[in-house]
């Protein structure tokens, strides 16, 4: 009961997030928030997978200083997902994505801390050196997801997280899944941190 109480508190630092079309539980909000808080000065935040901007409301909303880059091809593709990619493509009729992104973070884009780049993952990681904080919810295959782990978690800070979205124990097909039970499980990399709803989290060591 108290935990949740906090969390409305928390909440209430970023409403605004409520009127965004998405995917994201109220606990998977405040996870993404409670981490984006924690990073240092002029963090670099990557999140695969934006859709039109929810959850790169809440990093935003908890982010003091630094940047985001918001990885998404905006065309509603979601990779070898054809499940959601339907889905997504129904939501997405006679819509501009990356306007209605823009849109919806109009309030961070004017103080520079939000750079949308409209594309896929493998196009962009020679872009950072560094990371703070990585999010991904992009393909949600396990070959998609593995190809987003190899290309951007090694660049991850000493002390910096990663998070994944739709982490389900039982889905053992399901990317995010197999990539936290199969990889970051296994090796002495990353120590878990919170798991809120589906959304999992671990800092790097």
């Amino acid at each position: 009961m108290i935990k949740r109480i906090l969390n409305l508190l928390i909440l209430t630092q970023f409403w605004g997030y409520k009127k965004i079309n998405g995917w994201l539980s109220q606990n998977e909000a405040v996870g993404l928030y409670k981490v984006s808080s924690l990073l240092p000065k002029n963090a670099v935040v990557v999140e695969i997978g934006s859709w039109q901007g929810k959850s790169t409301y809440c990093i935003l909303s908890g982010l003091i200083s630094g940047k985001v880059y918001a990885i998404d091809p905006f065309d509603a593709t979601a990779g070898a997902d054809l499940k959601n990619e339907t889905e997504y493509m129904e939501k997405a009729k006679g819509i501009d994505l990356l306007e209605i992104f823009n849109d919806n973070l109009k309030k961070f884009i004017s103080t520079g801390k939000i750079e949308p780049r409209k594309g896929y993952s493998n196009q962009f990681n020679n872009e950072f050196k560094e990371i703070d904080f990585l999010f991904i919810d992009g393909d949600h295959t396990i070959k998609g997801c593995t190809e987003d782990y190899d290309l951007y978690a090694h660049k991850i800070v000493k002390g910096g997280y990663i998070a994944f979205h739709d982490y389900y124990e039982e889905k053992l097909d399901l990317g995010p899944t197999h990539v936290i039970n199969e990889v970051i499980l296994k090796e002495n990399i990353f120590t878990f941190f919170g798991r809120y709803d589906s959304l999992w989290v671990a800092r790097k060591n």
